[in-house]
């Protein structure tokens, strides 16, 4: 059966080339400012999942989607608009500590099964300087990242990270590979 992913993400991508699967990436293009809920775990799994059903609606196989953002002071943050816009949320996280939230979904389109899921750890961010944040900001792509950074910006700014390291791929590992096998995919 086929694997699509439903994302161009490279984080993404080296979840699925861990675990040596041949598939091919197809982004969901949904509205994703259309699907909001105040809570934050379940808005994860609703994007999550609408992402796999965008996808499973035009293409069959066992569809792989996922959403992530961070969550500091009760508040979501996502990407970035602008530069200025990820200077400042970087400045925000500087010395704070923050959730990073990801769901994952994995829809078969034969059975019209889906297996969905949401995981969290916390980041302690350290101290950092303008110069720090500016240098950063200039040499990557950081309006593609949820908080203006990526995995990248967690381990050169972090103190700590505590829980599920699901910052690293984007995708919560452990039920990604749980949901492939009960969707009878070997991994």
């Amino acid at each position: 059966m086929k694997i699509i992913l439903a994302s161009q993400s490279l984080i993404r991508k080296r979840a699925l080339d861990l675990l040596g699967l041949t598939y091919e990436t197809i982004p969901s293009d949904i509205d994703e400012k259309a699907i909001r809920d105040p809570d934050p775990l379940k808005m994860a799994q609703r994007l999550s999942e609408a992402k796999a059903h965008a996808i499973g609606e035009r293409h069959p196989g066992i569809i792989i989607a996922s959403d992530a953002f961070l969550v500091f002071q009760e508040r979501i943050l996502e990407k970035p608009n602008d530069l200025q816009e990820a200077h400042k949320m970087l400045r925000s996280l500087s010395g704070a500590h923050y959730d990073f939230v990801t769901g994952v979904a994995v829809y078969s389109t034969i059975t019209k099964k889906m297996l969905s899921s949401v995981a969290t750890c916390k980041i302690h961010m350290r101290q950092l300087s303008d110069h720090e944040i500016a240098d950063y900001i200039q040499k990557n792509p950081v309006l593609k990242f949820a908080g203006g950074h990526d995995t990248d910006g967690v381990v050169r700014f972090s103190e700590k990270v505590e829980g599920n390291c699901n910052f690293f791929t984007a995708i919560p590992m452990n039920k990604l590979i749980e949901f492939l096998q009960l969707q009878g995919i070997r991994v």
